[in-house]
């Protein structure tokens, strides 16, 4: 059976602050925010893609809990594609983000980090 789907469309990050959060992930992370909806919350933050919007980049909603709701740390965690993990990976130190070590495997380099509200993210470079 062919898929009915076409694609990822996003992946959603739950925050404490919508605001604060779309923050970091624009001015750490060097992504861009797309769209904001003050009523349910949320934001959708864009990585790559072309200025003129022709090619789409990858998207992250983040969507603020509920009042009164507790954060719960996730197993699952989106990985971020670079060029070049060593320059990323100093790249955020340089910001104060909470990095990981850098590792090596036989097909990648990768680390991992955290936002503002103890998130997991990775960044991943595939080597040629």
């Amino acid at each position: 059976m062919p898929s009915p789907f076409r694609g990822l469309d996003t992946v959603i990050i739950r925050v404490r602050d919508i605001a604060a959060a779309t923050q970091w992930y624009v001015e750490r992370l060097g992504a861009e925010a797309l769209y904001e909806d003050e009523e349910q919350r949320l934001s959708v933050v864009e990585f790559g893609g072309d200025p003129d919007g022709e090619i789409a980049g990858s998207t992250l909603t983040l969507w603020q809990l509920e009042d009164g709701a507790e954060w719960a740390p996730s197993s699952t965690y989106p990985i971020l594609a670079t060029a070049d993990a060593r320059a990323a990976h100093t790249a955020l130190t340089a910001q104060g983000v909470a990095v990981g070590e850098l590792t090596e495997t036989p097909g990648v380099f990768f680390f991992r980090f955290t936002d503002l509200d103890g998130n997991t993210l990775e960044g991943c470079e595939v080597k040629a």
